[in-house]
């Protein structure tokens, strides 16, 4: 996944960070609790406020301040919350808090899920085609028509792509945030050509004349 094109996507607010940390913080060993300060950092570094304040913090989530401490310090022991130090504009040095390793896990983690999704599926179908048609309704979000299942049956018995390919290729555009057939279509295709090896073999001429060399001097003897 592309992550600095997914974390610019959450901060301009167009993928929820809250959603994420909700899925994912089991994945990265959270606590109910630990999600929830969590998500208020973010929110409190969405607001410009970038300054580690537990006071601020405490306003809107109702738990003691020691408890809220405890939690803040074990965030930064797992790494997922740091403090760095910045310089402002007039060359004076300040604390700023940064959540990108968390940040990091959570999309790795969502990365993970799908991936396990699409590649390694429980479930079972009567055909390839009705498989596929489940895990890109599911994963675009939308249900395909006639037209687009017939491009997905094309893949099959026309191009003969290999399930695995497929799904590959699939995994790679919601990786990608491209909930398109044509996307998918062109994965396929751009990894086909590259994969497809050349029939012409290219004469040597360098290599002949070695060749003609050495057998001369087999003939001289």
């Amino acid at each position: 996944m592309n992550y600095l094109l997914a974390k610019r996507l959450i901060e301009d607010g167009i993928l929820d960070f809250d959603k994420l940390v909700f899925r994912q913080y089991k994945s990265i060993s959270l606590s109910e609790i630990e999600a929830f300060i969590l998500i208020e950092l973010w929110h409190q570094k969405q607001q410009g406020n970038t300054f580690l304040n537990s006071a601020k913090i405490g306003k809107t989530v109702t738990i003691p301040k020691e408890e809220l401490l405890t939690i803040l310090a074990e965030l930064m022991k797992k790494e997922l919350l740091t403090i760095q130090i910045r310089k402002t504009k007039s060359g004076k040095e300040t604390e700023a808090f940064s959540l990108d390793n968390a940040l990091e896990k959570l999309l790795a983690a969502y990365e993970d899920e799908i991936r396990d999704e699409i590649i390694n599926r429980p479930k079972k179908f009567s055909s390839s085609a009705d498989e596929i048609v489940d895990l890109i309704e599911t994963h675009f979000q939308k249900q395909l028509t006639p037209l687009e299942i017939e491009i997905i049956q094309k893949w099959l018995d026309e191009d003969h792509f290999e399930l695995l390919d497929i799904k590959k290729a699939l995994l790679d555009a919601v990786k990608a945030n491209k909930h398109s057939l044509s996307y998918v279509d062109g994965i396929l295709v751009k990894r086909r050509a590259k994969a497809k090896p050349t029939d012409a073999t290219t004469y040597n001429h360098e290599k002949s004349e070695a060749l003609k060399t050495f057998f001369d001097s087999l003939d001289s003897k």
